[in-house]
């Protein structure tokens, strides 16, 4: 807990710093940006032909006293410390701290940054600081290097650095920390849930973006594996789920099923009462097949009245029969579609791996032609399959009237 406590203040701590830093940056730029539209005409040669000037010759001249005014004009009322211009040659040409004015610090990475239109800033702490009013002491300031044009998209004239005070932000951030920390560790120790709470808010604004993409990625995930009608799992789930279950069942020398069930009169009631009442059908089917199995197997819908049922880990034929008998049975009693009560059957066929199969294609025939076979001399029932029925399906298979069922069954296991 103290550790999930620590890492959670740290991390606030740092996001916080970061967009304290990102909004000053903005701030200093757009100081920068006000004085240049204000006063930036009056300067500009003082600031151009600064180039190899004493610092007694930039003292002397006339125009520094009258940019100090208006710089401090600008500065009214903002927690700025002190401002500095540099000329494109790193030559200091201004300074709210007027020993400062005449040196060079070309080799300053902040200015090189600055001279390729880029905005840096970082935090320091400084025990004491020359601001332009007083000497200040222990404050924490923020340094900008902001290129200042004289039109907007124009070239580069000069570079400002602008130190603003942010001690009693930071001061207020670190004892809101300090009372989350607080808080964390005392709700721990009571509830866990009404921690999760807390944490969720005290870092809700850093963590609300990345929660919103991650639940947009599970609903994505769900809709693309899953029965938009039904909510089972769809052929895509099956075609990845067989796999994984086959492979199993390989490496550990165990026994697995697939039973495909087709529904029996559905396209009968599906033409009488409508596609609605069709859609009502296979969601009441779809409920009472998941009430029988339940942890027994997974259910599939394949599409149209086509389900699939996967048996991980069976013991015997017994088992699966008895599965088989209760899917058949769940379906028995009537449905009542638009006031009138309809009954369905189903005709199930099963294939077991590793017996009738030596793989997830063969398997899928195999399954597809136990139904086909059933399907053809009594309906309703369910059956293992055998080779005498991969006969019989290859025959279908050359007649009109072969069962989508089939066809797209072995479409999947392409």
């Amino acid at each position: 807990m103290l550790i999930v406590t620590a890492s959670m203040v740290l991390g606030y701590r740092s996001v916080s710093r970061e967009q304290l830093i990102e909004h000053e940056s903005r701030a200093n730029s757009d100081l920068t940006r006000t004085f240049a539209n204000a006063v930036w005409g009056k300067y500009q040669n003082f600031i151009k032909e600064s180039n190899g000037r004493s610092r007694d010759s930039l003292l002397a001249d006339p125009a520094l006293p009258l940019l100090r005014e208006d710089v401090l004009t600008v500065m009214h009322g903002l927690k700025v410390a002190k401002i500095k211009i540099y000329n494109l040659d790193g030559l200091i040409v201004f300074s709210t701290e007027q020993k400062q004015i005449g040196k060079r610090d070309i080799n300053n990475a902040g200015i090189q940054k600055a001279l390729q239109g880029v905005v840096t800033s970082q935090i320091s702490f400084r025990e004491s600081f020359e601001a332009f009013e007083e000497r200040i002491n222990n404050r924490h300031l923020i340094s900008s290097y902001v290129p200042a044009r004289a039109t907007s998209g124009g070239e580069i004239e000069a570079i400002f650095e602008v130190y603003s005070d942010v001690s009693e932000l930071l001061e207020a951030q670190d004892r809101a920390q300090q009372m989350v920390a607080g808080l964390v560790l005392l709700l721990l120790a009571l509830l866990y849930v009404f921690l999760y709470v807390i944490v969720r808010k005290a870092d809700g604004i850093i963590s609300r973006q990345e929660l919103e993409r991650e639940l947009r990625a599970k609903q994505i995930r769900h809709q693309a594996f899953h029965d938009a009608l039904t909510g089972l799992p769809n052929r895509a789930f099956f075609t990845s789920r067989i796999k994984r279950v086959v492979d199993t069942a390989r490496r550990e020398l165990s026994n697995c099923a697939l039973l495909f069930i087709d529904l029996d009169r559905f396209k009968i009631v599906n033409d009488s009462f409508g596609h609605e009442a069709g859609d009502q059908l296979l969601k009441e089917v779809s409920r009472r097949f998941h009430a029988v199995l339940r942890d027994k197997g997974m259910l599939f819908r394949m599409g149209g009245d086509e389900f699939t049922v996967i048996l991980p880990d069976v013991q015997s034929r017994e088992e699966i029969e008895l599965i088989a008998n209760r899917i058949r049975e769940a379906i028995a009693p009537p449905i009542l579609l638009q006031g009138r009560k309809v009954q369905v059957g189903c005709t199930v066929g099963i294939a077991l791996f590793p017996e009738h199969a030596h793989d997830i294609t063969e398997l899928l025939r195999n399954a597809d032609a136990a139904m086909y076979s059933v399907k053809e001399t009594s309906r309703g029932q369910h059956a293992f399959y055998t080779e005498s029925m991969s006969e019989t399906a290859n025959v279908a298979t050359k007649s009109p009237g072969h069962s989508a069922a089939s066809a797209k069954l072995k479409a999947a296991a392409l």
